[in-house]
């Protein structure tokens, strides 16, 4: 019993997140399931607001860096993609995996999941690089890449972009 004990105070110490971040640096995520399982420890140390994180990936999908980006309430949190923009550029990142929590379990993206998807896909178009995936953890996670959210979002995304003039 002492060691589940010890299992769940270091777990919500955040000794975990930091093992992971600190060792997480040009390893490869190959699918959501691997994203969930890495990620999960950063959500148990504040479990009762919303947290957003980043995971930028370089050329050939190796993690250069997980930040967490934003935090909020329990039902909301703001994210700004300009704050992503800045961090792409730091780490000089091509991709990047969306990762937020939903405090109340349900892992559904809500409209405005979808709106801020689209708005920092946008941004990031600009600047010639893309989201991999936008994941949602609760009572388990959703991939918006494997439900194809992310496709339709995309597909927004090359209309607008093929449409510009200049």
């Amino acid at each position: 019993m002492c060691e589940k004990a010890e299992f769940w105070e270091n777990l919500r110490s955040g000794i975990f997140a930091s093992m992971v971040k600190e060792a997480s640096p040009g390893q490869t995520l190959s699918n959501p399931d691997e994203v969930y399982a890495v990620v999960k420890p950063l959500f148990a140390v504040q479990d009762d607001i919303e947290s957003f994180y980043c995971i930028f990936l370089n050329a050939k999908n190796k993690i250069l860096a997980i930040e967490k980006m934003f935090t909020g309430t329990i039902a909301t949190a703001a994210v700004y993609p300009r704050e992503i923009i800045k961090k792409m550029l730091e780490f000089k990142s091509e991709a990047v995996v969306l990762i937020h929590n939903h405090p109340s379990g349900d892992t559904v993206p809500s409209k405005s999941d979808l709106e801020i998807t689209f708005k920092i896909g946008i941004a990031l178009e600009s600047i010639g690089a893309c989201i991999h995936d936008h994941i949602i953890v609760g009572d388990g996670y959703s991939s918006m890449q494997q439900e194809g959210q992310l496709k339709t979002i995309q597909n927004k995304i090359s209309e607008i972009s093929c449409h510009s003039v200049l």
